[in-house]
């Protein structure tokens, strides 16, 4: 028998071959369609001012908050992204109203502790879990997190009990409060946990604490020579950065004296003592040279409707109308913010902001008690009322042109010649402009979006004209305009529409499209038209006809989206929850 003779393949694939790998491309990039989490493509943030606990590893200091977590690299003296949304293994984890935390050096884990749920950050991995979910019930709160060798510890009261006893936030927790707890006890690695039927309400040496149990008196011998901590804490004597002052119980005192007490404290192992306090963010002092650094991150309120952006910094507003509430300037995009509250002012009568432009040098703001301008060169404020022409005290849209501003109120429409200050109101027979809800500028005309629907104004005649809707849509309000090229889109309680330039109409109902999701705005840009919704946003491709949808455990920081604005090839959205900033652009690019 002659021996087999092999015969290398040719050149030329077997016709199947092709068929195979295109098959199995189509199923791989089926599979990515379906996701769009994509760890590091989004970042989000909410109001970090609300620091309530800390804990530090050999290098790093973590604190939760309010919105979130916030992470300080020590030996680099700079922090880190904060943590309002998480990076789990197949969706963003919320980290909503961060309580306590603790990090477990042995597993380089950080445990945090929320109203309802207990997380794990593999701080290595960068990676969140949601370890524990329902444990303790509704209406208690988690007041100490430690763990042991083996061990995770979760202990809480009843939240109205809380509130009685430390109402008046004192530095030192008394006594009375180590009878009312109850303890959770899981495993060390998996955060798994189960109420402990029997536990020792003593403070065992062998479990490491950080809550109501770690706040104890700071001895002399603590800090370094020649700093000596006051009673009735033990804290040292700090002089904080201005305009605050500084008590001895840790309490920080502003210009108006509003008290922001003291949450937590420590000292790390480079003689700073840091310091936690309820609205006034995060305070590290430099022991050593007396040097002190406040961190104050975040939007002043998490609801965000309006975004203006400048070349150097990001403004933003919302229906934060509320005590240490206010209007919020995100510095550099990054380095810092800056906030204005009513009391800030005698002009700011308002910090509930619908809309935000730039016009003669000069910040709009359209709040809900008149109109407001801020001269950044000169940090002047003036507002502007009804007296002053206005149609009416509500400002509800906004839109520059050169050197006039438009301005939309529930009643009607002006607009300003920024230079003088002259206000002319727009005539408009029956409800053709009243209750305007967005404006937008395409070629020479105003198109208007009011309750009664769309409206065109010629810019230079003031011409008013009532234009339909697409047949598709049923004639109502019409809640959000954006104009790209030579097309005017519009969002309605049952839709997106396009206006082309030739004055053809086309709709795509909501119903049909984005799974009954009510819209609330709309961006257009080039190659996407953007659409917010109560329940996330989309992304529309017109070219494709193709709908992709975006929510929360892609990394939107919530899910009632106010406000879409794209700049820098980065999207930007603002929404009942917080602000979040989405890399679509530039997914996986070293930020």
């Amino acid at each position: 028998m002659s021996a087999r003779q092999f015969n290398p393949p040719s050149r030329s694939p077997h016709p199947l071959c092709g068929l195979i790998v295109s098959v199995l491309w189509l199923f791989v990039a089926g599979a990515l369609a379906q996701s769009a989490f994509a760890p590091g493509d989004w970042q989000s943030w909410r109001d970090f001012r609300g620091a309530r606990a800390l804990d530090a590893s050999a290098h790093e200091l973590f604190v939760a908050t309010g919105g979130g977590v916030l992470t300080y690299q020590i030996s680099r003296g700079r922090w880190d992204d904060p943590a309002a949304m998480g990076h789990g293994s197949f969706e963003a984890i919320p980290i909503d109203d961060a309580l306590l935390l603790i990090y477990d050096q042995r597993y380089d884990n950080l445990w945090v502790a929320t109203r309802d749920r207990l997380l794990k950050w593999q701080y290595g991995l960068n990676r969140w879990e949601i370890a524990a979910r329902g444990v303790w019930t509704f209406g208690e709160r988690p007041v100490n997190i430690g763990f042991d060798e083996h061990s995770l510890y979760v202990e809480t009261m009843p939240d109205h009990v809380f509130e009685t006893l430390f109402s008046e936030r004192p530095p030192l927790p008394g006594p009375n409060w180590m009878s009312i707890v109850r303890r959770y006890k899981g495993d060390l690695q998996s955060g798994n946990m189960l109420l402990d039927l029997a536990p020792d309400v003593a403070d065992p040496e062998r479990v490491i604490w950080r809550g109501l149990r770690s706040k104890v008196l700071i001895e002399d011998a603590q800090y370094p020579p020649g700093i000596m901590g006051r009673l009735p804490a033990g804290l040292p004597y700090v002089f904080p950065p201005k305009p605050y002052s500084w008590l001895n119980d840790g309490t920080l005192l502003d210009p108006s004296g509003r008290p922001f007490p003291i949450t937590d404290w420590l000292l790390d192992r480079w003689s700073n003592f840091w310091s936690t306090h309820w609205g006034a963010g995060v305070l590290k002092v430099d022991l050593r040279s007396q040097r002190s650094d406040q961190l104050l991150a975040g939007p002043a309120g998490n609801d965000i409707r309006a975004l203006l952006f400048l070349e150097r910094e990001l403004w933003m507003g919302g229906a934060n109308d509320e005590e240490y509430m206010g209007i919020s300037v995100f510095e550099g995009y990054g380095t810092g913010w800056r906030f204005y509250e009513r009391r800030d002012d005698s002009q700011i009568r308002s910090t509930q902001i619908e809309d935000l432009a730039f016009a003669g040098e000069q910040v709009w703001l359209a709040t809900a008690d008149g109109l407001l301008s801020y001269f950044p060169r000169k940090k002047l404020w003036k507002r502007y009322d009804v007296q002053d022409n206005l149609q009416a005290q509500q400002i509800t849209a906004l839109a520059s042109q050169g050197n006039r501003l438009w301005i939309g109120t529930v009643d009607g429409l002006s607009v300003m010649q920024v230079d003088v200050g002259s206000i002319t109101q727009i005539p408009a027979d029956g409800f053709a402009l009243s209750g305007v809800r967005d404006i937008a500028l395409l070629d020479s005309f105003l198109y208007v979006g009011t309750e009664g629907g769309l409206t065109q104004v010629n810019s230079r005649t003031h011409e008013v004209t009532r234009l339909p809707l697409d047949p598709g849509l049923v004639n109502t309000a019409v809640l959000g305009l954006s104009a790209y090229g030579h097309d005017l889109w519009l969002v309605t309680a049952q839709g997106l529409m396009r206006w082309a330039g030739s004055g053809e109409t086309t709709s795509w109902l909501a119903a049909v499209h984005m799974k009954s999701a009510l819209p609330t705005c709309v961006e257009a840009s080039d190659p996407y038209v953007w659409v917010g919704t109560e329940t996330g946003f989309w992304r529309f491709d017109p070219e494709r006809n193709t709908w992709d949808s975006y929510s929360r455990k892609d990394g939107l920081v919530d899910d009632h989206v106010h406000v879409i604005r794209e700049d820098r090839g980065d999207l930007w959205l603002g929404t009942a929850g917080g602000l979040t900033r989405y890399y679509w652009s530039r997914p996986g690019a070293s930020r």
